[in-house]
């Protein structure tokens, strides 16, 4: 994995969705080794998950969704206090480490 792709292992909370991101309340991902992303968030008074592949190549974060093929790549990059922030075409994310 790449230096990049080794920063990203941990779990993320998101802080903040721009613009016309419509994120899940308290969404979270946890990058774990071997390529797979857990992405959790609130259904209600539920916590959902769902299981996810992902790839790095340079500086886009590349995902899927093994149970509903549904890719999609993202420019990511890290910024000051370790943030890490999702650049989609309308707008940027932005999550912090929690772990």
């Amino acid at each position: 994995m790449s230096e990049a792709g080794d920063r990203l292992l941990g779990r993320w909370r998101l802080l903040h969705a721009g613009g016309s991101l419509d994120f899940a309340p308290n969404a979270r991902m946890e990058f774990l080794r071997g390529g797979r992303l857990r992405y959790s968030f609130d259904a209600g008074t539920l916590q959902q998950a769902i299981m996810l592949v992902y790839r790095v190549d340079g500086d886009m974060l590349l995902t899927d969704n093994p149970a509903n093929p549904h890719a999609r790549s993202t420019r990511f990059r890290f910024g000051a206090g370790d943030v890490l922030a999702l650049e989609f075409a309308e707008a940027t994310a932005w999550f912090v480490r929690e772990i």
